[in-house]
């Protein structure tokens, strides 16, 4: 697909995304409380109760899915669509670039907000990856669907590495990426950096650090 086409696709389904997770005004919308076992459980249970589907929602995905099926078909899962119960949830996936010396890393920021009509972000995987190429783009998707876990999946193509990753997190603070079958707890530091080997295997650093524990994302790079 052409890339600015595709830009242009990704940056529609953001706006998609995020405007469903916040289509009812604040008086309908659910109270914050604690995801312990037994919400999330009550939670699983709504999703298989069909009275409670969001079917304007479903419908909605539908008709995203049929416009722009060539790009979900790209990322390692193709991301069908599904009905859920209602909900209020608010993500965000953030780009940058980081030019060091002679180097250039290529980075995606995913979170989630406090609530769907807050500025308060938190961010829950940061990962970066060593292109030294300032054309390659991660290709990302981050899905509010699986409310009140936080999803999300991508792409880096480089010349020589294929990279797909899959991510999940949990409303209790745990969290894992699968980078290339490689598994990351990310407890232990939510930063992941991958720097690409000629021969077609990466190591990786993972770093103890967040954006959100400085004032600018430009401190934190």
């Amino acid at each position: 697909m052409n890339r600015k086409i595709q830009f242009i696709a990704l940056t529609v389904l953001a706006a998609i995304a995020f405007l469903s997770c916040n289509d009812r005004p604040a008086s309908e919308q659910a109270p914050a409380h604690r995801w312990n076992l037994n919400a999330l459980k009550d939670r699983a249970t709504a999703n298989l109760d069909s009275s409670q589907w969001d079917r304007t929602l479903l419908k909605q995905d539908m008709e995203t899915y049929g416009t722009y099926a060539e790009m979900f078909e790209q990322y390692p899962l193709n991301n069908y669509p599904f009905p859920v119960a209602n909900y209020d949830y608010a993500v965000f996936s953030t780009p940058f670039t980081i030019n060091m010396d002679s180097h250039i890393l290529k980075g995606i920021r995913i979170g989630e907000y406090a609530d769907p009509n807050s500025d308060s972000m938190t961010t829950r995987l940061t990962l970066i990856v060593l292109t030294n190429d300032d054309l390659v783009e991660p290709e990302t998707f981050v899905d509010s669907r699986n409310y009140p876990y936080l999803t999300a999946e991508g792409n880096f193509n480089l010349p020589h590495h294929q990279f797909e990753w899959v991510f999940a997190a949990t409303p209790d603070g745990f969290a894992n990426l699968f980078f290339s079958m490689k598994l990351f707890d990310l407890r232990f530091g939510e930063t992941i950096i991958i720097y690409p080997k000629a021969d077609r295997s990466f190591v990786y650093e993972q770093l103890n650090e967040s954006p959100d524990d400085h004032p600018k994302l430009e401190d934190y790079i």
